[in-house]
């Protein structure tokens, strides 16, 4: 069988553009999906760090944001035939535990991921179950289909924050998540604020929503903030980022929310639980999306949000590595890699 080449986990925090066998349908509600186009995601990133900041595996394909064409599905696969064009859902769970039952699926027993525990879409082809597969319209171009799992993880986080048009929400960190927040919330109503150190992504967050874009190294942030807000401070603060959670308490008014959505497994945030209580705050954790994906579909489908601004970065899978670099730098905010 003709290899494919794959951008793998080689070692810890290391990545290689290596050949891999290429997959095939091994279980009857198995797919095979010519990938179109990936995502690189902040837990990439994280991943890709020494000591990695993110659960991870050696050996898998990273890359759990992407778009394909079902080639070949399994015999008992009803829901889905050759040339569907799909979104996946990289997390995959059993539907049978107890957490399953209580419709906690992110917290499934034998909650498994494309692209960090079992091979994902940084390749030409993936093997998938049909039941983490959704339809998305071929209208819908390759680079902009691929932002459906990051979208669909957003658009819960924003769920989460209880939104309500006419509030200011500040998002801190206007790395792709952090702009996917932006442009939800500003169809959602809400006024806007972004907090991020790099230019063009303070530019970018401006663009897609924000009415201001705060550099935390040379803005009074919280002097803003309070300025903007007639000195009650945000409705809602989000942290995305993963490392911000004190200062989305500070940002926040009384009685408000603060959703933690970045995750950071080395990081810890002394705060003060008095004031939490005090002021009565809800402090909300938001881990994946699952059940938004149709939401996030429709949102693709329909042009309700133009996030061509996000994509700054088109690449072929062997300029990954440099592409990579410019994002870790700062100097890059969505890479989408073409595999077709």
């Amino acid at each position: 069988m003709v290899g494919m080449p794959a951008a793998v986990l080689v070692d810890e925090g290391t990545l290689a553009i290596t050949e891999r066998p290429r997959p095939r349908v091994r279980r009857p509600g198995d797919v095979l999906i010519d990938v179109e186009a990936c995502g690189i995601c902040g837990t990439d990133l994280h991943i890709l760090t020494r000591p990695p900041g993110h659960p991870y595996r050696v050996g898998v394909v990273l890359g759990h944001e992407f778009v394909g064409i079902v080639a070949e599905a399994g015999s008992d696969v009803r829901s889905l035939r050759p040339g569907d064009r799909v979104v996946v859902e990289p997390n995959v769970a059993c539907g049978a535990c107890r957490w399953c039952h209580r419709g906690l699926v992110s917290h499934c027993e034998h909650f498994t991921s494309h692209g960090i525990f079992i091979d994902g879409g940084l390749a030409p082809q993936v093997a998938v179950t049909a039941r983490a597969c959704h339809r998305i319209a071929h209208s819908v171009p390759a680079h902009l289909a691929a932002l459906a799992e990051p979208l669909a993880c957003v658009v819960y986080g924003t769920r989460l924050t209880q939104a309500q048009p006419g509030e200011t929400i500040v998002v801190v960190g206007a790395g792709p998540i952090g702009l996917l927040f932006c442009a939800v919330l500003d169809l959602a109503g809400a006024t806007v604020v972004a907090v991020e150190p790099s230019p063009l992504r303070r530019s970018l967050a401006l663009t897609m929503g924000a009415v201001a874009a705060l550099d935390p190294d040379a803005d009074d942030v919280r002097g803003r903030v309070l300025d903007l807000t007639a000195g009650f401070g945000a409705d809602a603060t989000i942290d995305a980022v993963g490392t911000q959670m004190a200062t989305c308490l500070d940002l926040v008014r009384k009685g408000g929310r603060v959703v933690l959505f970045g995750i950071d497994t080395h990081a810890r945030a002394e705060v003060s639980q008095a004031r939490i209580t005090r002021d009565e705050l809800q402090v909300i954790g938001a881990y994946v999306g699952q059940s938004a994906f149709p939401g996030a579909i429709r949102l693709l489908e329909q042009g309700r949000l133009d996030l061509e601004p996000i994509v700054t970065h088109r690449v072929r899978l062997d300029q990954l590595p440099d592409a990579l670099e410019r994002a870790r730098a700062g100097k890059a905010a969505k890479v989408i890699v073409e595999l077709q």
